[in-house]
Protein backbone atom coordinates (compact mmCIF):
# COMPACT_ATOMS: atom_id res chain seq x y z
CA UNK A 1 0.00 0.00 0.00
CA UNK A 2 1.16 3.35 -0.67
CA UNK A 3 1.94 5.71 2.55
CA UNK A 4 2.71 9.32 3.14
CA UNK A 5 6.39 8.77 2.44
CA UNK A 6 6.03 7.65 -1.14
CA UNK A 7 3.93 9.97 -2.38
CA UNK A 8 5.86 12.95 -0.81
CA UNK A 9 8.70 11.45 -2.14
CA UNK A 10 6.97 10.97 -5.57
CA UNK A 11 5.15 14.41 -5.71
CA UNK A 12 8.63 16.39 -5.07
CA UNK A 13 10.52 14.57 -7.91
CA UNK A 14 7.88 14.08 -10.68
CA UNK A 15 5.64 17.45 -9.56
CA UNK A 16 8.21 20.38 -10.16
CA UNK A 17 9.96 18.32 -12.73
CA UNK A 18 7.15 18.18 -14.89
CA UNK A 19 5.81 20.92 -14.45
CA UNK A 20 9.36 23.24 -15.04
CA UNK A 21 9.40 21.54 -18.76
CA UNK A 22 6.20 22.28 -19.37
CA UNK A 23 6.71 26.20 -17.71
CA UNK A 24 10.29 26.52 -19.62
CA UNK A 25 8.98 24.98 -23.12
CA UNK A 26 5.90 26.46 -23.90
CA UNK A 27 7.75 29.42 -25.07
CA UNK A 28 9.21 27.51 -27.98
CA UNK A 29 6.63 25.59 -29.60
CA UNK A 30 2.45 26.10 -30.40
CA UNK A 31 0.91 27.79 -30.48
CA UNK A 32 3.25 31.07 -28.80
CA UNK A 33 5.88 30.01 -31.78
CA UNK A 34 4.80 29.31 -34.93
CA UNK A 35 7.55 26.91 -35.78
CA UNK A 36 8.54 24.78 -32.50
CA UNK A 37 12.55 24.62 -32.05
CA UNK A 38 11.98 20.97 -31.00
CA UNK A 39 9.79 17.88 -31.91
CA UNK A 40 7.68 16.63 -28.70
CA UNK A 41 8.64 13.33 -29.68
CA UNK A 42 12.12 14.01 -28.76
CA UNK A 43 11.67 15.81 -25.86
CA UNK A 44 9.21 13.15 -24.27
CA UNK A 45 12.40 10.42 -25.06
CA UNK A 46 14.73 12.50 -23.52
CA UNK A 47 12.89 12.65 -20.10
CA UNK A 48 12.34 8.83 -20.50
CA UNK A 49 15.82 8.65 -20.79
CA UNK A 50 16.68 10.82 -17.95
CA UNK A 51 14.45 8.93 -15.85
CA UNK A 52 16.52 6.15 -16.19
CA UNK A 53 19.46 7.78 -15.41
CA UNK A 54 18.15 9.54 -12.53
CA UNK A 55 17.96 5.79 -10.89
CA UNK A 56 21.42 4.70 -12.26
CA UNK A 57 23.11 8.14 -10.63
CA UNK A 58 21.38 7.21 -7.32
CA UNK A 59 22.64 4.10 -7.17
CA UNK A 60 26.11 5.27 -7.63
CA UNK A 61 26.11 7.75 -4.97
CA UNK A 62 24.58 5.36 -2.51
CA UNK A 63 27.42 2.99 -3.38
CA UNK A 64 29.75 6.13 -3.12
CA UNK A 65 28.31 6.71 0.45
CA UNK A 66 28.95 3.42 1.41
CA UNK A 67 32.05 3.25 1.14
CA UNK A 68 33.15 6.93 2.27
CA UNK A 69 34.14 8.14 5.49
CA UNK A 70 33.89 11.43 7.04
CA UNK A 71 37.61 12.70 5.71
CA UNK A 72 36.63 11.91 2.23
CA UNK A 73 33.39 13.18 1.79
CA UNK A 74 34.95 16.74 -0.08
CA UNK A 75 36.73 14.45 -2.01
CA UNK A 76 33.08 12.38 -2.78
CA UNK A 77 30.96 15.64 -3.56
CA UNK A 78 33.87 16.60 -6.33
CA UNK A 79 34.17 13.10 -7.71
CA UNK A 80 30.65 12.62 -8.07
CA UNK A 81 29.73 16.27 -9.16
CA UNK A 82 32.45 15.83 -11.79
CA UNK A 83 31.35 12.49 -13.59
CA UNK A 84 27.86 13.41 -13.31
CA UNK A 85 28.40 16.23 -15.46
CA UNK A 86 30.84 14.44 -17.61
CA UNK A 87 27.59 11.75 -17.95
CA UNK A 88 25.61 14.07 -18.96
CA UNK A 89 27.49 15.58 -21.66
CA UNK A 90 28.85 12.07 -23.41
CA UNK A 91 25.35 11.84 -24.06
CA UNK A 92 24.52 15.05 -25.41
CA UNK A 93 28.07 15.23 -27.62
CA UNK A 94 27.13 12.38 -30.03
CA UNK A 95 27.83 13.76 -33.10
CA UNK A 96 23.90 13.75 -34.78
CA UNK A 97 23.09 16.17 -31.93
CA UNK A 98 26.11 18.63 -32.13
CA UNK A 99 25.23 22.19 -33.55
CA UNK A 100 21.46 21.93 -32.97
CA UNK A 101 19.32 24.19 -31.72
CA UNK A 102 17.19 21.57 -30.10
CA UNK A 103 19.77 20.00 -28.07
CA UNK A 104 19.53 22.60 -25.86
CA UNK A 105 16.26 21.27 -25.47
CA UNK A 106 16.60 17.74 -25.10
CA UNK A 107 19.20 18.21 -22.52
CA UNK A 108 16.82 20.49 -20.22
CA UNK A 109 14.54 17.36 -20.69
CA UNK A 110 17.05 14.94 -19.81
CA UNK A 111 18.22 16.81 -16.75
CA UNK A 112 14.11 17.15 -15.22
CA UNK A 113 14.13 13.24 -16.04
CA UNK A 114 17.04 12.73 -14.23
CA UNK A 115 15.88 14.65 -11.55
CA UNK A 116 12.64 13.25 -11.03
CA UNK A 117 13.92 9.56 -9.82
CA UNK A 118 17.22 10.64 -8.55
CA UNK A 119 14.54 12.84 -6.22
CA UNK A 120 11.96 10.45 -5.39
CA UNK A 121 14.95 8.08 -4.41
CA UNK A 122 16.66 10.50 -2.46
CA UNK A 123 13.58 11.95 -0.74
CA UNK A 124 12.42 8.67 -0.15
CA UNK A 125 15.52 7.14 1.04
CA UNK A 126 16.33 10.52 3.75
CA UNK A 127 12.88 10.09 4.91
CA UNK A 128 12.77 6.36 5.78
CA UNK A 129 16.36 7.02 7.64
CA UNK A 130 13.70 9.15 10.10
CA UNK A 131 12.25 7.10 13.31
CA UNK A 132 8.96 9.32 12.57
CA UNK A 133 9.16 11.80 9.98
CA UNK A 134 6.68 15.03 10.98
CA UNK A 135 5.42 17.62 8.86
CA UNK A 136 9.09 19.84 9.33
CA UNK A 137 10.98 16.85 7.93
CA UNK A 138 8.25 16.25 5.19
CA UNK A 139 9.10 20.50 3.91
CA UNK A 140 12.78 20.16 4.54
CA UNK A 141 12.88 17.31 2.17
CA UNK A 142 10.75 18.18 -0.06
CA UNK A 143 12.55 21.66 -0.74
CA UNK A 144 15.62 19.40 -1.07
CA UNK A 145 13.65 18.06 -3.73
CA UNK A 146 12.34 20.87 -5.63
CA UNK A 147 16.85 21.80 -5.48
CA UNK A 148 17.58 18.72 -7.02
CA UNK A 149 15.15 19.32 -9.97
CA UNK A 150 16.50 22.34 -10.33
CA UNK A 151 19.87 21.96 -10.06
CA UNK A 152 19.81 18.90 -12.83
CA UNK A 153 17.64 20.97 -14.99
CA UNK A 154 19.83 23.74 -15.44
CA UNK A 155 23.26 22.19 -15.32
CA UNK A 156 21.90 19.68 -18.21
CA UNK A 157 20.50 22.50 -20.15
CA UNK A 158 23.67 24.48 -19.03
CA UNK A 159 25.46 21.68 -20.72
CA UNK A 160 23.15 21.46 -23.63
CA UNK A 161 23.39 24.70 -24.56
CA UNK A 162 27.00 24.25 -25.31
CA UNK A 163 26.56 21.38 -27.46
CA UNK A 164 24.02 23.53 -29.41
CA UNK A 165 26.38 26.49 -30.32
CA UNK A 166 29.46 24.13 -30.32
CA UNK A 167 31.31 25.87 -27.35
CA UNK A 168 31.27 23.24 -25.21
CA UNK A 169 34.13 24.32 -22.11
CA UNK A 170 32.41 27.45 -20.87
CA UNK A 171 29.02 26.27 -20.33
CA UNK A 172 30.18 22.41 -18.86
CA UNK A 173 32.30 24.52 -16.73
CA UNK A 174 29.32 26.71 -15.62
CA UNK A 175 27.34 23.63 -14.91
CA UNK A 176 30.53 21.18 -13.04
CA UNK A 177 30.21 24.98 -10.99
CA UNK A 178 27.16 24.77 -9.98
CA UNK A 179 26.92 21.35 -9.84
CA UNK A 180 29.75 21.78 -7.21
CA UNK A 181 28.78 24.81 -5.16
CA UNK A 182 25.38 23.06 -4.79
CA UNK A 183 26.83 19.94 -3.36
CA UNK A 184 29.25 21.14 -0.95
CA UNK A 185 26.97 23.94 0.53
CA UNK A 186 24.71 20.85 1.52
CA UNK A 187 27.10 19.23 3.21
CA UNK A 188 26.02 20.27 6.49
CA UNK A 189 22.55 20.01 5.84
CA UNK A 190 23.16 15.59 5.78
CA UNK A 191 25.98 15.98 8.89
CA UNK A 192 23.82 18.94 10.90
CA UNK A 193 26.10 21.53 12.62
CA UNK A 194 23.49 24.28 13.41
CA UNK A 195 23.27 26.71 12.34
CA UNK A 196 25.23 25.63 9.11
CA UNK A 197 22.93 23.09 8.14
CA UNK A 198 20.02 26.24 7.77
CA UNK A 199 22.45 28.65 6.10
CA UNK A 200 23.81 25.86 4.13
CA UNK A 201 20.06 25.10 2.60
CA UNK A 202 19.49 28.64 2.26
CA UNK A 203 22.56 29.35 0.25
CA UNK A 204 21.96 25.88 -1.93
CA UNK A 205 18.59 26.83 -2.47
CA UNK A 206 19.67 30.45 -3.71
CA UNK A 207 22.45 28.96 -6.18
CA UNK A 208 19.81 26.56 -8.03
CA UNK A 209 17.53 29.08 -8.50
CA UNK A 210 19.68 31.57 -9.99
CA UNK A 211 21.20 29.20 -12.01
CA UNK A 212 17.59 27.60 -13.05
CA UNK A 213 16.57 31.30 -13.88
CA UNK A 214 20.09 31.80 -15.95
CA UNK A 215 18.96 29.34 -18.21
CA UNK A 216 15.13 30.08 -18.72
CA UNK A 217 15.56 33.85 -18.73
CA UNK A 218 18.99 34.13 -20.21
CA UNK A 219 20.53 31.24 -21.78
CA UNK A 220 17.76 29.45 -23.68
CA UNK A 221 16.60 33.22 -25.49
CA UNK A 222 19.84 34.31 -26.56
CA UNK A 223 20.09 30.94 -28.43
CA UNK A 224 17.10 31.38 -30.38
CA UNK A 225 17.91 34.99 -30.89
CA UNK A 226 21.76 33.83 -32.09
CA UNK A 227 19.58 31.29 -34.22
CA UNK A 228 16.81 33.23 -36.00
CA UNK A 229 20.09 35.91 -36.72
CA UNK A 230 22.11 33.14 -38.54
CA UNK A 231 18.93 31.79 -40.70
CA UNK A 232 18.47 35.48 -41.27
CA UNK A 233 22.08 35.78 -43.02
CA UNK A 234 21.99 32.63 -44.65
CA UNK A 235 18.98 34.07 -47.00
CA UNK A 236 20.86 37.23 -47.14
CA UNK A 237 23.21 35.13 -48.83
CA UNK A 238 21.63 33.37 -51.17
Amino acid sequence: MVDVTQIVSGLAGFAPALALLFYTLREYTYPRAQKPYFDDRKIFAFFALGIVLGMVMFAFEVYGQSISAEETLIALVLGFALMEELFKLVILNFPRFQRKVDTAFCGLAMGLGISSTFTFATVYSSLLGLEDPGALEMAAFSLLGLQLVLMHGATTAMIGVGVARGNIKPYFSEAVLVRIGYGLLMIPFFDPHPPFDIIGLAAATAVVVYAYQKVHRLSLPVLIADAKKGRKAKKIRK
